[in-house]
């Protein structure tokens, strides 16, 4: 079985990894072709990899400039690989593409992958009702269309991890400040992974822990990620932010690594307190290194973490209750290290990669198989 992917972006965020971790995966009755926006990113990764690649310019569909070049360049440049590659299904790793997969041919079964919450008007723009079938990444996500005409279309779908790739010995050396063995007590180190970006909350956490810190509570924060484009501002913010004295030797900031192992390493807790947030990988990925997590309740994240069992939740933007959190757990670390095995063990039973593989697999046979031209 032949299946072309679509990826209207290749920055190595959280979209794009499970993209990665999935075509990695995949069995040899499958092959796959990755159509990546550019020749860097993931496209380098995939390359490297082995994975086979073409690099085709994405045309924003919501701009009217990026319909011409979607319809004048992306869209024959893709029907010309779809001749040359004969897949059995495309597969648009997120919505941004199926209007171009749409454009490009109606005899091929097409799916789209919805990972943040869309729109009526989104779902409409994006020509969603023309997929044979719609894969979210959560039930949240899933309910976005359930006043839709095509709802039996849609399957929840949810990511899955690399077990082995987390808990393997890290390739990089250690990413955090000298905070642990200095000869003091070990503070209770938070992590906050991925896009610098007013919704994912970076600001938010700074203060949690800069009201911890201030109530004589050990912790500390280490964030990783980088700002793109129209969340520079929002980086510049935090950057700012973290010159003040009251929060200099409590908060970490460093470029994102790829290395997830090296990353989870580093920390105690993970945080995912987004603004929105179709799933959020982070809190498997910790799991699968044995670390609970705390996360806002918005979207997919309150249907990974069980409270008070595996992890914790809060109120979305509330630096308050976060730091009464925050002072709790420092306080009660046994807590911390119960709820981290009982967050690997949830992983291991639902959010493997090799669970994520076969129900993919499985969707894109009966596509294939119930297609009608």
């Amino acid at each position: 079985m032949k299946i072309l992917l679509l990826t209207p972006s290749v920055r190595p965020l959280g979209a794009r990894r499970s993209l990665v971790e999935l075509v990695k995966a995949l069995p040899p009755s499958v092959d796959p072709m990755i159509v990546c926006s550019s020749d860097s990113g993931i496209c380098l990764e995939l390359k490297d990899l082995g994975i086979p690649t073409r690099v085709v310019p994405h045309g924003a569909w919501r701009k009217v400039g990026g319909r011409l070049k979607a319809l004048f360049q992306q869209i024959p440049a893709l029907r010309g690989i779809m001749a040359e590659f004969r897949p059995d299904a495309i597969h648009c790793n997120e919505f941004h593409s199926v209007p171009q997969a749409v454009q490009s041919s109606t005899k091929i079964p097409i799916l789209g992958h919805i990972r943040l919450s869309i729109t009526p008007r989104q779902i409409d723009t994006y020509s969603l009702n023309r997929c044979a079938r719609i894969i979210t990444v959560s039930r949240a996500v899933q309910s976005l269309f359930q006043n839709t005409e095509f709802r039996d279309r849609v399957k929840v779908i949810y990511n899955g991890v690399d077990i082995a790739a987390i808990t393997s010995p890290p390739t990089s050396p250690d990413l955090t400040p000298q905070w642990r063995n200095t000869g003091k007590p070990d503070p209770l180190v938070f992590g906050l992974f991925g896009l610098i970006s007013a919704r994912k909350n970076q600001l938010v956490a700074v203060e949690a822990t800069a009201r911890a810190a201030a109530a004589g509570a050990n912790v500390k924060l280490l964030i990783a990620g980088d700002a793109f484009g129209s969340s520079e501002a929002y980086g510049a913010a935090l950057r700012q932010r973290l010159s003040h004295d009251d929060v200099r030797n409590h908060v970490a900031w460093i470029p994102f690594h790829k290395d997830a192992a090296a990353l989870y390493r580093c920390i105690d807790v993970n945080l995912l307190i987004s603004a929105e947030e179709g799933f959020g990988r982070t809190i498997i990925e910790a799991g699968a290194a044995s670390h609970p997590s705390i996360g806002s309740r918005i979207g997919g994240i309150p249907e990974l973490i069980e409270e008070d069992r595996t992890g914790w939740l809060v109120d979305e933007g509330d630096a308050v209750q976060l730091s009464e959190r925050m002072q709790w757990l420092e306080r009660h670390r046994d807590a911390v290290h119960q709820a981290g095995i009982a967050a690997s063990a949830r992983v291991a039973d639902n959010f493997t990669i090799q669970a994520h593989v076969r129900n993919m697999v499985e969707t894109w046979r009966e596509c294939v198989a119930t297609h009608v031209v």
